[in-house]
């Protein structure tokens, strides 16, 4: 939370650092002035605290929430008390959950796919209540959070054809329905079975669905049969909605009518097409296709019942990503920079050799960024790849392929598009750039970049100045006729999301942004990285 304050609400004017890692974080609206020791001060604002002290007493949240809640109606004097308070419950409900997930007993490091995905304890490190679940109980959260190692039956619902709507890539399904769920539809059904589809629904979203009046209204008319838990054994996945389904080899993107960290998990009608939208374009166009070992995770179909509003279509569609890569080696790659309680040092530590941290990232760039900005430039393709939306498959000690996921947050620079294109996925160029700049160089880069430094023991500009090496390197072997590659070059900053300010405003669909500073600008070379400091 602190470091969310930091980053939005102007870190020149209101946090200073002493060579000797004293810090104090001022509170202009509260007259409060918050002091302590850092453990370690970061380039890119992830700072590590040692003590926090007000009055040379200890902080606890909800006191550091209410002070950053009068900066934020300081600065937007419409931002009403509701807003405020609702801020304040979900700050204590992060709390709560984390407190929740902590006291559990110690669990070994991830060790491939699933271990990964049900690790990340902490979450986004720039959001001021990524444990949040408002509509989840306490009950419901030690049932369905993949922090505490969940797994349960996938519910089905059986719906009448004429309500059923499906799309998929190629015309054809590739994932088939479960034999489970097949067996249970024609129990339920009998003879008039062949009318019906089957449609996978989160247990949770299943009761809750079938609380509503409109559904029970269909239900009534044999629209929809409920078959209950008759799916195969799925584990939800680091966004809690997502489930992982081993026996169908595919990851499926449910609905889920509960807000977690800052939005409702539903999956609307626009959110859908651009989902398949984009998994369209990026097939034809070949994306990736001269890199082998960088590759997309594509969502190959979408499915729903269609209700009488599209509120409640949202509540029962899904989307399914089939799963190519080896689970065996890889790692989701949030789950990488996670610290367990007691550490100093991530996961990512038990992975890298320290004597070959360089070679490492190096290869990692070779795999991530360069086919992403090479995307960008030759078609046009920007990607939301931060680092929950990305896989690493790491072999003999050494990445070996990159995966992108989650193709929803897709976007296409209409000048680089083929004539005409219309639609959501298209975007003026600053607009693509930027999603990039944010997702990958800031949010991405910019974290692993912290937990690589901690891992190794080395600076962060020591790894930035591998990051700008690597890139103009890339200009240098085009000639230099990279637009996009020296705009990441030559920014003084780019605009990272202000998701406290966000969240405190209710604007979380439409989020403000903040300038913060292109660490790659103020490093000439890896020569001189280490006569450099950067904070």
């Amino acid at each position: 939370m602190l470091n969310c304050y930091i980053r939005e609400f102007g870190q020149a004017s209101r946090f200073f650092v002493t060579p000797e890692l004293d810090y104090s974080v001022t509170f202009p609206a509260s007259g409060i002035t918050l002091a302590g020791k850092l453990v370690r001060r970061s380039a890119i604002g992830e700072h590590r605290y040692k003590s926090f002290l007000h009055d040379g007493r200890p902080l606890d949240s909800a006191e550091l929430a209410r002070w950053i809640a009068q900066e934020m109606a300081a600065e937007a004097p419409s931002l009403d008390r509701r807003l405020q308070e609702r801020f304040l419950q979900q700050v204590a409900g992060s709390r709560q959950t984390l407190a929740l997930f902590m006291s559990q007993p110690e669990s070994a490091l991830p060790d491939g796919y699933l271990t990964s995905e049900q690790s990340l304890l902490h979450g986004h490190p720039f959001h001021p209540f990524p444990k949040s679940v408002l509509g989840f109980s306490e009950a419901d959260v030690r049932r369905y959070s993949p922090e505490l190692k969940a797994s349960f039956r996938l519910c089905y619902m059986a719906v009448r054809s004429d309500k059923f709507e499906e799309e998929w890539i190629g015309g054809k399904p590739r994932i088939a329905d479960p034999l489970q769920a097949v067996e249970q539809a024609s129990l339920e059904l009998g003879a008039s079975a062949s009318l019906y589809r089957l449609l996978p629904v989160h247990p949770w979203q299943y009761e809750h669905v079938l609380s509503l009046e409109e559904t029970g209204e269909y239900v009534r008319e044999r629209q929809i049969v409920p078959l209950g838990p008759c799916g195969p054994l799925c584990h939800p996945t680091s966004s809690v909605r997502t489930v992982y389904v081993p026996e169908m080899r595919c990851n499926i993107k449910l609905a889920l009518d509960v807000q977690i960290t800052n939005m409702k998990r539903v999956n609307t009608r626009e959110q859908m097409r651009r989902t398949m939208d984009a998994a369209s374009y990026l097939l034809q166009s070949g994306c990736f296709e001269q890199e082998p070992h960088t590759q997309v995770a594509y969502e190959e179909g979408i499915a729903a019942c269609r209700m009488p509003r599209e509120e409640l279509t949202a509540l029962l569609a899904v989307a399914y990503r089939p799963i190519e890569f080896d689970p065996s080696c890889t790692f989701v790659m949030s789950s990488l920079i996670e610290t367990k309680a007691g550490d100093d040092k991530p996961l990512l530590a038990s992975l890298i050799d320290s004597g070959q941290a360089e070679a490492w990232f190096r290869r990692y760039l070779d795999l991530s960024l360069l086919p992403i900005v090479r995307a960008a430039e030759e078609k046009g393709i920007h990607f939301e790849a931060h680092l929950q939306n990305t896989l690493l498959s790491i072999r003999d000690g050494m990445p070996r392929s990159f995966v992108i996921r989650d193709l929803e947050g897709v976007s296409v620079d209409r000048g680089l598009a083929a004539p005409g294109a219309q639609g959501p996925l298209f975007y003026e160029t600053k607009d693509a750039w930027a999603r990039t700049s944010y997702y990958f160089i800031v949010n991405h880069l910019g974290s692993f970049i912290h937990a690589l430094s901690a891992s190794t023991c080395s600076s962060e500009k020591s790894f930035w100045a591998i990051v700008r090496d690597v890139l103009e390197r890339e200009l240098e072997r085009k000639g230099g006729e990279l637009p996009f590659v020296r705009h990441l070059l030559t920014a003084d900053t780019f605009l990272a999301k202000r998701n406290m300010a966000s969240c405190l405003a209710g604007t979380s669909e439409t989020p403000a942004y903040v300038p913060v500073d292109n660490l790659m600008r103020r490093i000439r070379s890896v020569a001189d990285a280490a006569d450099k400091q950067l904070v």
